[in-house]
């Protein structure tokens, strides 16, 4: 361990354009449902699938930010990577499969409320900007190796970055 490292822009470029694309979502499902749509919500299958994934969404990055909590990393209002001194590596819980359970609930979370709005607009923008994530993944696990070395690189062995048997 090191000690307290924090990405700069130039490293975390990524980060930019996911918060640009998704605030920018966010915006035009409002815009879509509050103008286009009048307002007209419907329960449907759609928005029930869309409450479903900003529940579970939630949910899961709630308990990957206390798990990251738990392991000494206290700058979570950071919209950066960051590694914080005297930080260990989480490989249980949520992070026993995936390596990015936070990054899961993230884009499920913005992609549901899209959905709830439903709104095709929203829905394609936030989902542009959670690609900027897979750049982002990149960047991060290779601050992971040269912080923790050899332990992420077991660790990266029998995990999977976001989805299990699939990616």
């Amino acid at each position: 361990m090191t000690g307290s490292r924090k990405l700069g822009l130039s490293e975390d470029w990524a980060v930019v354009p996911f918060l640009s694309l998704t605030m920018l979502g966010f915006a035009a499902a409002v815009y879509d449902f509050t103008v286009i749509q009048g307002l007209g919500f419907q329960l449907s299958p759609l928005s029930l699938l869309g409450l479903a994934m900003l529940v579970f969404g939630g949910y899961l990055r709630l308990m990957s930010r206390r798990q990251l909590m738990g392991a000494g990393l206290t700058m979570l209002g950071s919209s950066r990577l960051v590694i914080a001194e005297g930080q260990r590596l989480v490989t249980d819980g949520l992070y026993r499969r995936i390596r990015h359970p936070l990054y899961v609930g993230e884009i499920t979370r913005n992609l549901g409320f899209t959905l709830i709005l439903t709104s095709g607009y929203g829905f394609a923008l936030v989902l542009l900007g959670s690609m900027f994530l897979l750049f982002r993944i990149r960047r991060e696990e290779r601050m992971m190796l040269e912080e923790f070395g050899d332990e992420y690189r077991a660790y990266m062995a029998h995990t999977w970055r976001l989805i299990p048997h699939i990616y």
